[in-house]
């Protein structure tokens, strides 16, 4: 595992932890290597939005990382067969970037706008996108460094596994003993 690896899996682990805190999660990390495999194809795509997007909105892109991985979740739930070639442009709305999380909610996840669900979903993901960003800008790398990318690239891996695990605990998934 090199540093940018043990730096995600450090993440993951904190944001697991608040989410616990929170009663999102048990205490684990929900999980799917079809979910997982997603990222990396979704993930080309998303990260032109992402990185101009970034120094105005980190935030804001952070938590549309957990809704992208929401989102899959869904799919993967639903009808993995369908849905499981769904890239990017299928996560964005009619204003592209500026309403995933609409979009996502809405019309993916069908929580109407105005619900408790929604609003909760828009509460959380805030929350943990804002840990999120400061765990990243606490590591002291060199801003436009290919070091700070290689943190940006990883916290937004593991935002999106964050959103994955929630949704899958939202749909009442859960690790047992075999």
């Amino acid at each position: 595992m090199d540093r940018f690896e043990k730096y995600e899996s450090d993440l993951v682990d904190r944001l697991v932890e608040l989410c616990t805190a929170r009663g999102l999660m048990d205490g684990m990390l929900l999980s799917s290597p079809d979910i997982t495999a997603r990222w990396e194809p979704i993930a080309l795509d998303y990260s032109g939005d992402a990185v101009r997007e970034f120094n105005a909105y980190p935030e804001v892109v952070l938590a549309w990382t957990a809704y992208i991985g929401m989102a899959v979740a869904c799919w993967w739930d639903k009808d993995w067969v369908r849905y499981k070639d769904q890239g990017y442009s299928s996560l964005v709305g009619s204003r592209g970037f500026d309403d995933l999380d609409e979009h996502v909610t809405r019309d993916i996840l069908k929580h109407p706008l105005n619900s408790k669900d929604a609003a909760d979903i828009a509460g959380n993901l805030a929350f943990l996108a804002g840990e999120a960003y400061s765990y990243m800008m606490r590591q002291g790398v060199e801003a436009q460094s290919v070091d700070a990318f290689n943190i940006f690239r990883h916290t937004l891996s593991a935002m999106y596994r964050i959103g994955a695990a929630l949704e899958l605990k939202a749909l009442r998934y859960r690790m047992e003993k075999i």
